[in-house]
């Protein structure tokens, strides 16, 4: 049976979009788009204060300063 919808395609193909569009802003302004297309969503706008609690209590957590995350300049 030959599918008529690909969504991983399409993802991808969406995903690739998006960041040709986004291609030269700021991380920033990125964060400024996102916030101003969920304040519009209907959807996000009925779930953002559902909170859904952990099924599973985590046996550690790890919190690591982000400096230890960042990648060294290339010399």
């Amino acid at each position: 049976m030959k599918k008529s919808f690909d969504a991983v395609d399409w993802m991808r193909a969406r995903r690739a979009e998006i960041d040709e569009e986004d291609r030269s802003l700021s991380w920033e302004q990125k964060r400024e788009k996102t916030r101003q297309l969920l304040e519009t969503d209907p959807l996000w706008r009925r779930l953002r204060g559902r909170a859904v609690e952990p099924t599973v209590t985590p046996s550690m957590a790890v919190r690591e300063p982000r400096a230890t995350y960042r990648v060294p300049p290339k010399e």
